[in-house]
């Protein structure tokens, strides 16, 4: 048994079968539906929520009274592989272009709360 070679060949996956396409249901035309406004009734389909409202709700369901300790598990986990991968001077100017981006993205919106604190840190000195 140990001489015996074992040989595998791998083929192409067949393909799966086109759905048919579904006939394009036909729109009434704008006269029909001033003149009987109760025979069109439109379907209003709820919208679903985005993927950032089910992750908030996924994460305060989980997490509900460490929210802040796991974030800051995941920068810590996020800041050891950047210093691991791309070594310490990249990783502070990750961070440092990062926090630019967050305080253009502040005074952007109005609310520039990093540019008030470094004004705050400027007037001291």
């Amino acid at each position: 048994m140990a001489n015996e070679k074992i040989q595998a060949r791998i083929e192409p996956a067949p393909r799966p079968a086109a759905a048919p396409e579904p006939e394009p249901t036909p729109r009434p035309d704008a006269q029909a539906v001033a003149a009987a406004p109760s025979e069109v009734t439109a379907r209003e389909e709820a919208p679903q929520p985005g993927a950032w409202t089910r992750l908030s709700t996924w994460f305060a369901t989980t997490f509900p009274h460490s929210r802040n300790a796991v974030l800051g598990g995941i920068c810590g986990l996020v800041v050891a592989l950047l210093l691991f991968s791309v070594g310490l001077f990249k990783t502070l100017v990750i961070a440092l272009l990062v926090t630019i981006g967050v305080a253009c993205g502040q005074y952007a919106d109005g609310d520039p709360k990093l540019v008030n604190l470094v004004r705050e840190l400027m007037k001291r000195r």
